[in-house]
């Protein structure tokens, strides 16, 4: 990012202000500027030295900016482009972290003058918690960052957040508005509204009190239904084409479910269960198809208070990063294990040898 001087941020929340720590942990040597209509959120990425410039609305925000990034809810952002669109200077480039990009494309289009060129941008990362406090300087390290250029988005503009994107530590992925929309949809969008369904499923059972006997299985089906509630339904209504078309199909599916129970169909009761497990175990290594290639380790560890601080720490103090960590099961009174993932054999093979020598057993490479 060599020759951006200024870049601004208009919303400081956990995207937005993870984004700004994330580009000052990372060594950004210009100007952060940032804007929110909380105060509060404000004064706070001050004090955390988020931001080196507070702006008292957007329009002063992006004035002599190089890229302006919105990190504000989609419903926003009409508001929004049209209160900075005059203001902003030639060659600007314009970015967002929003999870919907066939109607954010369309607001930029009618909005944004023709010089100031604009990528769509989608980090695949967050979290239930909200505001500055929630930020994280770490949050998109690891995660899928799509870019979704529209058809004249020039090169030069689309290579300068995709280097924004991996100096944060993301994995970028190149996808049209429309995919974007359609993949989000069915892996994102759809599981939100299942998590809400089923507990909203479980508070109409009237009779019985389910939630006493809530256990993890159930709290990790459902943890995603604890988000903000003004915000999903801004997204869903954004994407609601595709989301309809996913809710279709998903019906579809859970109706041969259960036609496979009303009638007794074993073998294709089986085989829809071991298709399930089949694809849920592999999606770790689905990512390979877009970032570089990871060396993992499966390690068995005791089911005691400091085992997991005791592995991680014997890695690191030999001055080895663990890219991913992944606890794969765990059970009261017995063992678990953990997926560790490297950035070469050579930290595989070398993890390998120390976790051996001190006195871990069950160990397993994974290529």
């Amino acid at each position: 990012m060599v020759n951006i001087k200024q870049i601004c941020i208009i919303g400081l929340g956990l995207m937005g202000g993870s984004f700004a720590l994330a580009l000052k942990n990372r060594g950004f040597k210009g100007i952060i500027v940032g804007y929110d209509i909380s105060k509060d959120c404000v004064e706070e990425a001050l004090s955390a030295q988020a931001i080196d410039k507070a702006a008292d609305n957007p329009k002063e925000a992006v004035i002599n900016s190089d890229v302006v990034i919105i990190a504000v809810p989609v419903s926003r952002y009409e508001t929004i482009l049209k209160e900075i669109s005059e203001f902003l200077c030639p060659g600007c480039i314009v970015t967002d972290l929003g999870s919907v990009k066939v109607q954010a494309l369309q607001i930029v289009n009618k909005l944004l003058p023709k010089h100031v060129y604009f990528v769509g941008g989608h980090p695949m990362t967050g979290s239930e918690r909200e505001g500055f406090k929630a930020a994280d300087p770490f949050l998109y390290e690891n995660a899928y960052y799509f870019l979704t250029p529209g058809e004249d988005t020039p090169v030069h503009a689309l290579k300068t957040v995709e280097h924004m994107a991996k100096n944060l530590g993301a994995y970028a992925v190149h996808l049209s508005p429309k995919e974007h929309d359609l993949i989000v949809a069915r892996i994102s969008h759809l599981p939100h509204i299942i998590a809400i369904t089923l507990v909203n499923f479980i508070d109409r059972s009237k009779g019985i009190s389910y939630l006493p006997f809530v256990g993890g299985g159930f709290r990790d089906t459902t943890r995603i239904a604890s988000g903000n509630p003004n915000m999903w339904k801004d997204i869903l209504f954004a994407n609601k084409k595709e989301i309809i078309k996913g809710i279709e199909s998903f019906q579809s599916l859970l109706n041969e479910f259960k036609c496979y129970l009303e009638h007794g169909k074993n073998e294709q009761t089986i085989q829809f269960l071991r298709n399930a497990k089949s694809i849920r175990d592999s999606i770790p290594y689905y990512r390979r198809d877009y970032m570089s290639t990871l060396f993992e380790v499966i390690v068995s560890i005791e089911d005691k208070p400091g085992t997991i601080a005791e592995l991680t720490q014997l890695i690191s103090s030999n001055n080895i990063n663990i890219k991913q960590i992944e606890i794969l099961h765990s059970r009261q009174n017995e063992g678990g294990a953990l997926r560790l993932a490297f950035e070469s054999e050579k930290d595989q093979n070398f993890v390998l040898k120390i976790l051996e020598q001190n006195g871990f057993h069950n160990i397993c490479p994974m290529t």
